[in-house]
């Protein structure tokens, strides 16, 4: 029971009166004590937002100066501020930046979200830099794949010697870019990559990074971002078949507008099957993780379909009477699962 500090002071100074005036016994006052929980703010949550917002504005007010020509033009003509000096500047940030998180890590070791949010700072202000100093030696002005890809090699380091989750995810999202920035590249005048659009690219993407996760498992130094690789992996692969039972192979919205969603069923099908595969092999070998994210996409599809093919033909008031009725039966089968799960293991 959760309750505010005043009503939970009330409540105790109840059950110890009718303790001894022997309403209730001795055992029955623990147990309602017990039970009893004091609603109390989060700080942990609030430092959670605080941090984040503090990087983001950083890292704004960075992209903001980088961004405004007429500024940049200003701090260049009066303070001969040169791209090359920038680039300096972004070096010599950075590796202070890295250095204090460092010394942070040392000294403040029960401060993991202060930590992290300094780290990401050092990783949002190398990439700047990389960027900058492609710019003042002139390469790779057109092959931003080139660049990700360098930024996703370095946040892989520090992510190592840091032993930082964030960082490693952050990695995976930099490959993600260089990968699509180059399949962008090379891809046709209809704007297909062997026969892909930009999302079906990302299944094959998606196998890669469930093949490099046989090399995290290999490598001690890396075991520890077997997790979050796995996580990122699965999600890649099925928001790209989600993404695909919405938007097919298209590459033009107008053909895409021209076609009908039935088109797209056999998406939306493999969506389904594979999800209900992943909820059943994760349901027997343990894996929480796989059938957690296989259980939301299963449902997300089905809402999707639902919006699809009734939006339009159905009342909106029974529209909405229907959604209410299948989020209750999915919420009413999930608890059931839950605690005969909860049943096997007594």
């Amino acid at each position: 029971m959760l309750l505010k500090e005043k009503d939970a002071n009330l409540l105790k100074k109840a059950i110890a009166e009718w303790k001894q005036q022997h309403i209730i016994s001795d055992e029955q006052a623990s147990q309602m004590d017990k039970q009893i929980e004091v609603h109390k703010l989060d700080w942990k949550q609030v430092a959670v937002y605080a941090f984040i917002i503090a990087v983001s504005c950083a890292i704004l007010s960075i992209i903001v100066l980088l961004a405004d020509d007429l500024l940049r033009e200003f701090i260049e003509r009066y303070t001969q501020l040169t791209d090359i000096v920038f680039s300096i500047i972004l070096s010599i940030s950075t590796f202070f930046t890295f250095w204090y998180t460092k010394n942070r890590y040392k000294k403040y070791i029960h401060a993991p979200i202060g930590n992290t949010s300094f780290l990401l700072l050092g990783a949002f202000l190398s990439l700047a830099c990389v960027s900058f100093w492609a710019k003042s030696f002139q390469v790779f002005q057109n092959e931003y794949y080139f660049i990700f890809l360098i930024a996703a090699i370095l946040y892989i380091i520090v992510s190592v010697y840091f032993q930082s989750n964030t960082l490693w995810a952050l990695s995976l999202l930099m490959f993600g870019l260089a990968y699509g920035s180059f399949t962008l590249s090379i891809e046709t005048k209809e704007q297909f990559f062997l026969g892909m659009n930009i999302i079906l690219r990302y299944i094959p993407f998606s196998i890669l990074l469930f093949s490099a996760l046989y090399f995290v498992k290999q490598n001690e130094k890396c075991l520890q971002f077997e997790k979050i690789h796995y996580i990122c992996s699965l999600l890649v692969f099925f928001t790209a078949i989600w993404l695909l039972s919405i938007f097919g192979n298209f590459t033009k919205y107008e053909n895409w507008q021209q076609v009908g969603q039935i088109h797209f069923v056999v998406w939306a099908i493999a969506l389904f099957m594979i999800a209900a595969m992943g909820m059943y092999v994760g349901l027997k070998r343990n894996d929480f993780i796989l059938g957690n994210i296989s259980l939301i996409f299963f449902i997300v599809n089905l809402i999707t379909r639902y919006f699809e093919y009734f939006w339009e033909p159905l009342h909106k008031s029974v529209f909405f009477m229907i959604l209410a009725f299948i989020f209750w039966f999915i919420g009413s089968r999930a608890e059931k699962l839950w605690n005969l799960r909860f049943l096997d293991k007594d």
